[in-house]
């Protein structure tokens, strides 16, 4: 399997340095697929087996998500996938044990640069934010996936100008497709039909995109 990543050297040692600098987050991974990927996957974070493997979506999510992508007739090399922040989220919990948790809009903001450069790689690509955390980077926090999953949107998207520090709008439209994450289902018994129907929908469209 062929894959790469768009992050030059310097990006990735920036990425690693931002990792260090905040002691609530660990590890680097960087953005990674095929090198002519269809659709472009977006997701929240790394987990602790993306850390120490250092490879997104690892483990038992990552035979999820790869069980998902032979139902669309697609494989890691068919897409390029990232999250809005590249270094695992943590928590420590009662037992004194790392914890997974969702990065803050701090998080969010100081790695924003990093995903705005590999966001200018993909112009025409499909975007599949999969989850509020990476739908809310692209459309703003009043997005909610609940609102919008299954559904084509064409919309501007954000990204952060240095000048003022702030969200902006893009000039140019993109092609967005909102979903539960793959393993949604799976923790939620009762949304089973939702997931399968808005997979359904994705697959109707793919092949209308990549026709």
């Amino acid at each position: 399997m062929q894959l790469h990543t768009v992050l030059t050297p310097e990006w990735i040692e920036w990425g690693k340095k931002k990792s260090e600098e905040n002691p609530r987050l660990e590890g680097f991974v960087a953005g990674e697929g095929g090198y002519h990927p269809k659709v472009l996957l977006l997701g929240e974070a790394p987990g602790d087996k993306e850390v120490k493997l250092g490879h997104p979506f690892q483990g038992p999510s990552g035979k999820e998500l790869d069980r998902w992508l032979a139902s669309l007739g697609l494989t890691r090399e068919d897409i390029y996938i990232t999250g809005v922040v590249s270094a695992r989220p943590f928590s420590i919990g009662k037992t004194g044990r790392k914890r997974d948790r969702r990065p803050n809009n701090t998080e969010v903001k100081q790695w924003a640069p990093m995903f705005d450069f590999e966001m200018t790689h993909f112009k025409d690509l499909l975007m599949i934010p999969m989850g509020n955390a990476s739908l809310q980077r692209l459309l703003g926090n009043k997005a909610k996936i609940g609102d919008l999953h299954g559904q084509l949107i064409e919309q501007p998207i954000q990204y952060l100008d240095k000048s003022t520090d702030t969200f902006k709008l893009t000039d140019n439209i993109r092609k967005i497709f909102p979903l539960y994450h793959p393993s949604y289902s799976k923790r939620f018994k009762n949304m089973k039909t939702v997931v399968d129907q808005d997979s359904a929908n994705l697959k109707k469209l793919l092949a209308q995109v990549l026709s």
